[in-house]
């Protein structure tokens, strides 16, 4: 299924889990994995609040390449931040300019996030396909794990990916939809001097809608009706 998987590596906070549950809750992210945890108690409860669903649901293993099977891109997240050829492992992109790049890409994504302490090592960093940072102040770089967490998850939900079911129409429904279109026209007798006006207009429409698989279904689906109901088309009752 394409979509996003929280993962964090090594958490030693069961307070911040918590906090994260609730997060992801809050930008209707569900899926959590966690490697190698610190035992998960009441506090963690209790910081989840309406995200407890999350913990209940959350999978718990021993090495980061179980937490990263089924995904097809592994993004790493850092608060030590570098440019340059030659210190690549933490080169980086923000997370609003990650949320943008992967707009509409049905892919399986695994966002890590390091312990509190010391963040995602090295060699951790290097399974990573991908590496975002967010930006902060030179004085204090590093963010609280939860607080990470919420931004990052925030700058994706922006984009609408959190509702990555949503599959989009192709060029060619929406040009099955122009000529069905331009074929009721006919149907009603619109007037023949309007008909190029109101072809151009229904196109920039549709266009401009970003129409979903489903919505173009339903579109299609009542202008055949109305075809049917003019006397256009035979066999639907």
């Amino acid at each position: 299924m394409p979509g996003f998987r929280v993962v964090l590596v090594r958490p030693e906070n069961q307070g911040n889990i918590g906090a994260v549950a609730r997060a992801m809750a809050n930008f209707e992210f569900d899926e959590l994995y966690m490697v190698n945890p610190v035992a998960i108690g009441d506090d963690a409860k209790r910081r989840a609040k309406h995200g407890n669903f999350i913990l209940d649901s959350s999978v718990t293993v021993g090495t980061l390449e179980e937490a990263l099977d089924g995904c097809d891109i592994v993004v790493g997240t850092t608060g030590i931040r570098n440019l340059g050829e030659k210190k690549f492992v933490r080169n980086y992109e923000t997370p609003a300019e990650f949320a943008e790049e992967v707009a509409g890409r049905r892919r399986k994504y695994a966002l890590l996030f390091g312990p509190e302490g010391l963040g995602l090592f090295n060699e951790e960093l290097l399974k990573c396909d991908r590496v975002i940072s967010i930006p902060t102040s030179a004085e204090y770089p590093v963010l609280n794990l939860s607080h990470a967490v919420a931004v990052v998850l925030y700058e994706i939900f922006l984009t609408g990916y959190a509702r990555d079911s949503v599959r989009l129409s192709v060029a060619d429904d929406r040009e099955k939809l122009n000529m069905h279109f331009a074929e009721l026209l006919d149907a009603v007798n619109y007037p023949e001097h309007k008909k190029e006006k109101a072809r151009l207009m229904f196109r920039r429409l549709v266009g401009r809608s970003n129409l979903s698989k489903w919505e173009f279904f339903i579109m299609m689906g009542v202008i055949t009706r109305s075809l049917y109901a003019v006397g256009r088309r035979k066999g639907m009752k």
